[in-house]
């Protein structure tokens, strides 16, 4: 397990009626200290509720499109916690960075 970030994967699921189909699912590295910072003023019970905000933020981003970057678009499926980093974070360059949350499109 990591002592500076917090891994996750995240499915979005099309909501019908849309012109894309496709799920899509994105891995995201979220810093700890990023979440700390964020949840100082917060109840510390909320941090994995703003780490996953994080997360699906910079998920969002992979998007290719602005138009479906929106996420009332979409429904999700409950998201995978993972003690370290999936393969994919080692392969290549994320595909998007936001505030230091780096996210990688599986599909």
């Amino acid at each position: 397990m990591s002592d500076q970030f917090l891994y996750l994967q995240l499915k979005f699921i099309p909501k019908i009626g849309h012109t894309f189909t496709d799920e899509r699912e994105v891995v995201v590295e979220v810093p700890k200290d990023l979440v700390q910072r964020k949840s100082e003023s917060i109840n510390e019970g909320l941090r994995e509720v703003i780490a996953l905000d994080l997360a699906k933020s910079a998920a969002l981003g992979t998007f290719p499109t602005e138009s479906e970057r929106a996420p009332e678009l979409y429904d999700e499926a409950p998201p995978n916690w993972y003690p370290d980093r999936h393969q994919v974070m080692n392969e290549r360059p994320c595909d998007h960075e936001e505030n230091g949350t780096r996210a990688w499109r599986l599909a």
